[in-house]
């Protein structure tokens, strides 16, 4: 069981750092804005497919008191997308992905302003050292004082998930793994659906759908299934783990997957993806991930 949650846990973010890039494609290459790439993410996609399935195999969720948490985590996740993929459009995805490792020092915090909890020197010591290789990471250059394009996008992006991260730790200790997980994916749904509600956003979207073509809807499908991989790796290893702390420590290595793919496909995919992969920029990215790796590992250990 120990090796089948840290195997998990490594194997969501290999895929969440695909998907990063293919979400970055698809936004620049195939899409008429951030709510056409929304929508196909959430409603034009295998997952409802996915989640008949499931329904088929495992049967229909049971309805509790508690079912409104993966519902409204699963709508939460897909509105974050919408600062996520701004972010994406702006800056390198390489860079915008180390950042990520933000997430459990603002989850932290979260606990610590609204429920309560109290922080030892250990997460004080941890937050610090995230929060340094953050500022390497967000720099343009070190020494600079401009951030990276796309910072304050991904920094609403990240406080979100946070908010997320908390809710489903707590709600996998009161419902089913695969109940959660199809709620999820409903809510993820609801959540696409509701974009049609306002005019500006529906406007864009029978656009995008009109003139979608063959290709665009494969990619989409292709790269929703990276998505759902990712989230059934992460949501069964969060179930089985010892702790959603060390879970998150994990997962962090997603940044250096991200440093790895950006660099071999500016390489030798240039058309498709094209990222600054100058030796001053590759060191930046480099230091401010291992940093933050450490203060995480400082702050949940």
């Amino acid at each position: 069981m120990l090796e089948n949650w840290i195997f998990l846990s490594l194997l969501a973010p290999l895929f969440w750092a695909f998907s990063n890039f293919a979400d970055k494609y698809l936004l620049g290459k195939h899409t008429k804005g951030i709510y056409d790439f929304l929508f196909f993410s959430s409603v034009v996609s295998w997952s409802w497919i996915f989640i008949i399935g499931l329904v088929l195999f495992v049967g229909f969720p049971e309805l509790n008191g508690f079912s409104w948490i993966p519902i409204v985590t699963g709508i939460l996740l897909l509105y974050s997308y919408g600062f996520y993929g701004k972010a994406l459009e702006k800056g390198d995805t390489s860079a915008l992905v180390i950042l990520f490792k933000l997430i459990p020092v603002v989850t932290v915090v979260l606990a610590f302003i609204f429920l309560g909890q109290t922080l030892s020197a250990n997460e004080w010591l941890g937050f610090i050292v995230v929060f340094a290789g953050a500022i390497i990471v967000s720099l343009e250059k070190i020494g600079s004082k401009g951030f990276i394009k796309g910072f304050w996008l991904i920094l609403i992006a990240i406080l979100i998930w946070s908010v997320v991260t908390v809710m489903v730790d707590y709600g996998l200790q009161k419902i089913a793994f695969w109940d959660y997980f199809i709620l999820d994916i409903f809510g993820q749904g609801v959540g696409g659906l509701s974009l049609l509600l306002l005019s500006p956003m529906r406007r864009e979207i029978i656009a995008g759908v009109k003139t979608g073509t063959v290709k665009k809807y494969n990619l989409f499908m292709g790269n929703n299934l990276l998505d759902i991989f990712g989230q059934m790796s992460i949501k069964k290893a969060l179930a089985i783990g010892p702790s959603a702390g060390l879970i998150t420590v994990v997962t962090q290595v997603q940044s250096f997957y991200a440093i790895m793919i950006g660099l071999t496909l500016s390489i030798f995919l240039p058309h498709i993806i094209k990222e600054d992969i100058s030796a001053g920029t590759l060191v930046k990215k480099l230091i401010g991930a291992a940093i933050m790796f450490t203060g995480v590992y400082i702050l949940l250990t």
